[in-house]
């Protein structure tokens, strides 16, 4: 293991001296991989890489896991410590529930996916136009899916670098999900902190060797609300799940959506939307942090669509 981060280290400072002249930018959901790469890129940049300004930028969907959206914003907060260290929050312009309650927008599904363009890569796009050119780190595995090792390959390898366009630096691509466990369980955070937090998160546990071995790896960790993923073995409350199942429901059902000329089902009426503000009002009656929205302000908004 020592071998796989010394590896990952050097990686990323010798990436350093040939781009010392571009900002560096680190997607960062607060999960396993993406935390795992912004630990190695600050132990680099305490061993002299020259990385000028790194900016680790959260896309935050307001809708995100409450646990680990709750724990990504506090590392965000403890990176404010370092001077050449830029931590982003991104917010949808188009949110999710105003998109459903006032638009009509039906849930979200594999046919009709548009919450992933709105919510994460719209706010990332228009940040990085603004960044320019840039160093991207990304925590991408090629054992995470098959399909995931198809993307990673460049010309039929798997590279940790490439060059086309913005450079992508990849330093955990050969890494297996036991690898990501062991390395956070060996380690601590940047200030201090244990990533107790994470190892609980994903049911981690050790094995007889000492190692962490996930009892749940195909755990997918994003919006609590998400129902284009069919089998979500997300840990999240009851609560939140039969808010999922409701709307779901709710976007399916004929009653509550407008039928073109052609018998399709296409927006939300009225009702449909009304009774999507009602899960959400039931939710935020019982869990408040399940929102990063400004809670009065949202449940203002729901009570409108209510009551028109």
């Amino acid at each position: 293991m020592e071998t796989r981060v010394e590896e990952a280290i050097e990686l990323i400072i010798n990436a350093s001296e040939e781009l010392s002249n571009l900002p560096w930018e680190l997607g960062f959901s607060g999960g396993k991989d993406s935390t795992t790469v912004l630990s190695l890129t600050l132990k680099a940049m305490e061993r002299g890489a020259m990385i000028k300004t790194l900016y680790v930028v959260y896309a935050d969907t307001l809708l995100e896991h409450p646990i680990l959206r709750k724990e990504a914003l506090d590392a965000l907060e403890s990176l404010k410590v370092y001077p050449n260290v830029k931590p982003i929050r991104l917010t949808p312009i188009e949110d999710f529930i105003s998109m459903m309650v006032e638009r009509g927008y039906p849930a979200p599904s594999h046919r009709f996916r548009w919450c992933m363009e709105r919510l994460k890569l719209r706010p990332m796009k228009r940040f990085m136009e603004q960044l320019g050119k840039f160093v991207q780190l990304s925590g991408v595995r090629m054992t995470e899916s098959s399909e995931r090792a198809k993307q990673t390959a460049y010309n039929g390898k798997h590279e940790k670098i490439i060059r086309l366009g913005n450079p992508i630096i990849m330093p955990i691509l050969d890494w297996t999900t036991e690898d990501v466990f062991r390395y956070l369980r060996s380690e601590r955070r940047w200030d201090g902190r244990e990533f107790d937090y994470l190892l609980n998160l994903y049911e981690v546990k050790e094995d007889n060797d000492g190692c962490g071995c996930a009892l749940t790896t195909d755990v997918r960790f994003g919006c609590w609300v998400c129902t284009v993923v069919k089998n979500d073995k997300m840990p999240v409350s009851d609560t939140l799940k039969e808010a999922r199942k409701m709307i779901m429901d709710i976007s399916r059902d004929l009653r509550y959506r407008i039928i073109d000329k052609n018998g399709k089902p296409r927006s939300l009426n009225e009702e449909g939307r009304k009774e999507v503000a009602k899960v959400f009002i039931g939710v935020l009656e019982k869990e408040p942090e399940a929102f990063g929205y400004d809670t009065k302000e949202l449940r203002e908004k729901l009570e409108k669509v209510i009551e028109e």
